[in-house]
This record gives C-alpha cells, structure tokens and sequence, in this order.
C-alpha cells in the first residue's frame, strides 16, 4: 500500500440501519473522545477548486488519483481551525493536514496575497494565485465516530447532510442550509490502515447498504 495512506469505503445507509449500528458498535469499538457525552459532532467544511471546477470534474469522471483541499472546524465553534489536502487513489487516501489562525482563514477564503503561515497555508496561497482556487462550497453534516485500535479502524454515521445556496462563507449562519440527503439517508464511512479486523466486517455483514461512489463535495455542489 502507498506510504500514508489508508482504505476508504463509503456507502449509503438507512436510518434504521445506522440506529442498530449505534447500539452494536459500542459493543466492540470505542466512542472518539472528541465526540463529549452526546457521541455526536457537527463537522463544517469549506472546500475549494479552481475556475474549471477540476477537482469535481474529476471525482465525476472516476479519476483515479486526485486532491481537494478544504478548512474544517467542529460544532459551529472556529476556536481550532485546519487546513486540509485529501488525496485520493481509488478506494486508498491520505490526509495531510495543518492548524491554521482565524487571520489565515480569511485569507485563504479571500485569496488574497496576505502572507500565511505553514508549508499548506502557502501551497494553497499558490494554487489561488496560479491556478483561480477559490471556495466553492460549504458542508456541514452531524457525526457520530467510533474508532478501534485493530487496523486503526474508524467507522462513522455522517447525517443531515447540508449545504449553503449563493455563497461560501466559512462562517455562515448554520439557519440557511439546505438539506442534500432525503431525511432517511445516512452516510456510512469505513476506515482502516492493512486491514479490517473480522469481528467489525461481521458487524457490518448484515447492514443493507449501497456503495456510494461520490462524495459530499461533489453531493452538495451537484444541487447549487
């Protein structure tokens, strides 16, 4: 396997679906300690691309190696900001990422010439520059995390899916999302480094679920 990187799967289930699996996971894997007493995060991303939308163009045409880049904070609360590049070949990905100020943020956000701070910070400065990276779209979803030490499994429950119409604002009023998903819809995310441990696989056997090839970047553009 490529150094660094990591299997993703990522499929659509039922909400039915996922409440079994809130009941039997906590059964064999570990709550994320990030996720505090209720289990659950909101998660808000602001993804960019260039001018010729290249990074969606290419999740939609099955290109097998690509990047997006993204900022990312937790619970509508901006106090830890990151920076991230995702790479991804085939069904393998790895995440690069970088904490960033709140002043770096908007700067990014702007792609203005402001001097920013870290190795990422500066390549995605560059890329705005050369190349007309701007944000492009704004997501937000509900998380619920469990993580595992064999295989460094994670497993999630991503829900209410969600975008922003006009605009991409990384602090937007979270009251003007609109729904992506139908209320029945839920994402199932499965992580792991060499291997999935057998007991988890088993877990997941008798899930209903549908592969989902396409991401939430490209799920929540796919309606503005």
């Amino acid at each position: 396997m490529k150094e660094g990187y990591r299997h993703e799967y990522k499929y659509l289930i039922s909400r039915s679906a996922a409440e079994l699996l809130r009941r039997r996971l906590p059964c064999i894997m570990e709550r994320d300690s990030h996720a505090g007493l209720t289990g659950q995060y909101t998660i808000r991303s602001l993804y960019f691309d260039d001018f010729a939308n290249k990074a969606l163009d290419e999740k939609l045409s099955g290109i097998a190696h690509r990047t997006k880049y993204r900022i990312r904070y937790y619970n509508y609360t901006p106090d830890v900001l990151k920076l991230e590049r995702k790479e991804k070949h085939g069904n393998l990905t790895r995440k690069t990422a970088q904490t960033i100020s709140l002043e770096d943020a908007r700067t990014l956000q702007q792609a203005t010439d402001v001097p920013v701070s870290g190795d990422l910070a500066k390549e995605l400065q560059q890329r705005c520059r050369w190349e007309g990276f701007r944000p492009k779209v704004l997501v937000d979803y509900d998380r619920t995390p469990f993580v595992c030490r064999d295989g460094n499994t994670r497993i999630t429950l991503d829900e209410n899916l969600r975008t922003r119409c006009c605009d991409a604002e990384l602090f937007a009023s979270p009251r003007a999302m609109i729904p992506v998903l139908a209320p029945d819809q839920v994402i199932l995310e499965v992580k792991f480094d060499d291997y999935l441990p057998g007991y988890l696989a088993e877990a997941l056997g008798d899930i209903p679920k549908a592969p989902l090839a396409i991401s939430k970047f490209a799920l929540c553009l796919s309606i503005l």
